[in-house]
């Protein structure tokens, strides 16, 4: 659960799931063959060509750039801060002191086809509570499929992290627990 690295500082609370992303790079590898292919046989080349070096520019830089995203830690601790990513391009500091607690969720996943006769299916998910005197930490704009920031609680979807459990939960709040002593006990 939590990895401290000596030269940055930084402990990991939450890890980000690479899978969904290891996918897309297979797939965009699997079409940048299939036009590389095409572009080297002669009689696609006048097409295949074209197409393998588009899709080079535009697919190679983006699917990288949503690989390096999804590996990045959800939640991490940088001295007295946790840092929120539940954006591609933008994380969030919190101070410790404003952190309440974490906890086990869960929300309903919405039927592919609209469908409300389909039985609901439930996804897991870790929620951290802001104290409500942090105004100014209520609510962030995040990117839906990695969880939400409202009213106070930093929802993180179990899909789109590590997995999730009671027993991480209850770990991240005695860490918290502890951490929040300690920089009790500087100040005191």
């Amino acid at each position: 659960m939590t990895h401290v690295s000596q030269e940055s500082a930084v402990e990991v609370w939450l890890r980000g799931n690479v899978r969904p992303a290891a996918l897309l790079v297979a797939a965009a590898a699997a079409t940048g063959t299939m036009l590389v292919v095409l572009a080297a046989l002669p009689q696609t080349a006048a097409v295949g060509l074209p197409l393998a070096i588009g899709f080079a520019l535009v697919a190679g830089p983006l699917v990288a750039g949503l690989g390096l995203a999804a590996a990045q830690p959800r939640l991490a601790r940088h001295g007295d801060m946790l840092r929120v990513r539940l954006a591609p391009l933008a994380a969030h500091d919190v101070p410790l002191e404003f952190v309440e607690c974490f906890f086990m969720g869960s929300h309903v996943l919405p039927d592919p086809e609209g469908r409300d006769d389909v039985p609901t299916q439930r996804v897991g998910t870790l929620v951290m509570r802001v104290a409500e005197r942090a105004t100014a930490w209520q609510a962030r704009p995040t990117f839906a499929p990695w969880g939400s920031w409202a009213d106070g609680a930093v929802v993180f979807d179990g899909r789109w992290c590590e997995p999730l459990s009671g027993d991480l939960a209850r770990r991240l709040s005695t860490r918290l627990v502890e951490l929040k002593r300690a920089v009790a006990e500087r100040t005191a």
